[in-house]
């Protein structure tokens, strides 16, 4: 134990002038003569296997809707809940008429490549308004069933993901402004009955109160059902809902008839967004996810598969007690741990559907990754970290995990088997830049990834775990 202590006691200025991460270099001799060196293992073995999970936290402000069917992947069915969020005013002039609310339509916007599937494939969708509130903890599992009237839908249509599937009027941008693009993204436009918007819009006008709150006005409307009733082999992932009411209301205008000006009166054609999908209420994705035989095949012969945004997580040991062995006994008066990193390659699960593997990963401890998204932490670099997938060298690199191994070695402690067993999850990271003395990656969020289908093989067997620290021999 006294090499601990000496480790301890050291002032850090000694030391830091041979750690990678300080980068700072004194020529010949330290304050303390002896030999220093830097010692880099990668010789470190990762094992790891692929745990089934079928429950996630699907509240989320994008929402999956359609069916698909990969060999390769399995079947994923895909539909969703959610309140709506009212707009605070009517947006609709008191001048204008109830009788002249034309009608309601609600608009599913989606980004021009988010969809996962044959975009000509023919859907088609329902909406069903809810009977009752949406329970707050809502998983992926929730069945609609007695939330909804099955024989009343308020809303149906066919529609495909290519523009091919559009109305004129949207590739013009009438609804968009005229800098829309319609390349950026793409909608499916469903609309309600006349009578529904009318009755909306009487409510907004004689009880003002029931659009003040989101509590307030869930009593009055729970919110929507959507789920696909026809077609396979396609799903969306809708980034913005939004209910829009139209109407019309006389203009004096003047226009020119035969070479003279004339004022007459012209209908004009406005709207108004009253609802939306907004941080503010409960908007959650019902996904069922069976896997296809071929999938668990590979998975039963030992190939660790990830597998989103429900199916398989990856549990790996991760080779803890070897790197403090490797320490203990690497002969030293003094020390400085520099890094410890894990590079894990992936490859792609060959398919016809595009399916990639998950933008991110999370590495948490096994033990804890409930309460890691139940109290909607964020990687810490103690207990859970995080790596982006490299396209280019298709390799997940997990960085900065000295504290990880520092803090096993202060506790005086033997490592457990808790200390070693940490999961690997599909996730979506949020993340914001900050520039003080030079520029970092600040994570915000950190949500299972529910975006699209997705599935990668881990290949473990070249996993490299990398350990550096730097040592220094004392001569008196």
């Amino acid at each position: 134990m006294k090499i601990k202590r000496l480790l301890y006691a050291i002032p850090l200025a000694c030391l830091s002038l041979f750690s990678c991460e300080d980068g700072s270099y004194l020529p010949g001799d330290s304050l303390l003569r002896g030999d220093v060196s830097i010692e880099i293992d990668s010789t470190f073995v990762v094992t790891g296997r692929s745990i089934e999970y079928t429950t996630i936290n699907s509240k989320s402000m994008t929402q999956l809707l359609g069916h698909l069917s990969v060999p390769e992947y399995g079947d994923l069915d895909c539909s969703f809940v959610s309140q709506l969020m009212a707009a605070g005013s009517l947006g609709i002039p008191d001048s204008i008429p109830t009788e002249n609310v034309d009608s309601m339509r609600v608009r599913f916007r989606f980004a021009n490549t988010a969809f996962t599937g044959d975009s000509l494939a023919p859907q088609q969708l329902k909406i069903y308004q809810l009977t009752k509130q949406l329970p707050s903890d809502i998983d992926n599992n929730f069945e609609p069933t007695g939330y909804y009237d099955p024989s009343n839908p308020i809303g149906v249509k066919s529609y495909t993901a290519s523009h091919l599937g559009m109305n004129d009027e949207v590739f013009k941008g009438q609804y968009y402004g005229d800098n829309y693009n319609p390349t950026w993204e793409r909608a499916i436009w469903v609309k309600l009955p006349k009578d529904f918007s009318t009755k909306v819009v009487t409510e907004y006008r004689t009880n003002p109160s029931t659009f003040q709150s989101p509590a307030s006005f869930a009593e009055y409307f729970a919110g929507i059902y959507v789920k696909p009733t026809f077609g396979k082999g396609l799903v969306v992932d809708i980034t913005n809902t939004e209910v829009i009411s139209y109407y019309h209301h006389t203009k004096r205008v003047t226009v020119v008839e035969n070479n003279i000006p004339v004022t007459k009166d012209s209908v004009m054609v406005d709207s108004a967004t009253l609802f939306c999908v907004s941080p503010e209420i409960v908007s959650s994705n019902n996904i069922k996810y069976r896997p296809s035989q071929s999938l668990k095949n590979r998975i039963d012969a030992g190939e660790t598969i990830v597998v989103a945004p429900v199916g398989y997580n990856v549990e790996i040991d991760f080779p803890a007690q070897a790197i403090l062995d490797k320490y203990n006994t690497a002969g030293f008066n003094m020390a400085v741990i520099n890094d410890l990193t894990l590079s894990i390659p992936v490859e792609n699960v060959k398919n016809d559907h595009g399916l990639l593997p998950p933008p991110y990963l999370l590495m948490v401890k096994t033990s804890e990754m409930d309460k890691f998204f139940a109290d909607k932490k964020v990687p810490n670099g103690k207990n859970s970290f995080w790596a982006e997938y490299n396209s280019s060298t298709q390799c997940y690199n997990f960085t900065s995990m000295r504290q990880y191994i520092l803090d096993l070695l202060h506790s005086g402690e033997a490592v457990s088997e808790e200390d070693c067993k940490f999961t690997l999850v599909p996730v979506w990271m949020t993340t914001e830049a900050q520039n003080a003395y030079e520029s970092t990656t600040v994570v915000t969020k950190c949500t299972p990834f529910i975006s699209r289908p997705t599935m990668g093989r881990l290949n473990l067997d070249k996993a490299k775990v990398k350990f550096m620290f730097s040592k220094q021999n004392l001569r008196y």
